[in-house]
């Protein structure tokens, strides 16, 4: 028990004075560094594409959706029209009444189509959040070493 409560005195007392001066040039100290400055670059950038893959996934399913509703609505505006065109015009409307009312359902169904997909681009957040908080506390954490 007495050896653990000095190895935290110990420790506490590390913390409190900081890493004891060194010899060592910065050119030397850097290339010590720098294999492992190296290494925690390519894990941060592992982590980013694993933050970011499911966030494009998601973006990749709203677009589709939208360019879907685009799509729809190019079709239904050709065949609805001409349909309800005849429909309508069969039924006694004069024409540019039917396609007036034909041109504002269409309207409606893809504007709620287009509508439905940007709601969901607008819900993701593609900023990678654990990478840049772990990047600003490596950081942080290499500004401490660089002091004297």
């Amino acid at each position: 028990m007495a050896q653990h409560q000095e190895r935290v005195e110990r420790f506490s007392n590390e913390l409190r004075e900081g890493p004891p001066a060194s010899d060592r040039s910065i050119k030397e100290i850097l290339d010590t560094v720098r294999p492992q400055l190296q290494e925690l670059v390519n894990k941060q950038m592992e982590l980013a594409r694993a933050e970011l893959v499911p966030v494009g996934k998601k973006a990749g399913l709203a677009v589709g959706l939208l360019a879907t509703g685009a799509l729809f609505m190019l079709l239904f505006l050709l065949f609805f029209l001409l349909t309800g065109l005849y429909i309508m015009w069969y039924a006694g409307f004069p024409l540019w009444v039917a396609a007036g009312i034909i041109t504002v359902i269409l309207l409606l169904i893809g504007g709620l189509l287009a509508g439905i997909g940007a709601g969901r681009l607008r819900t993701l957040n593609p900023r990678p959040e654990r990478t840049l908080a772990a990047l600003r506390q490596n950081i942080d954490w290499l500004r401490g070493q660089l002091r004297p």
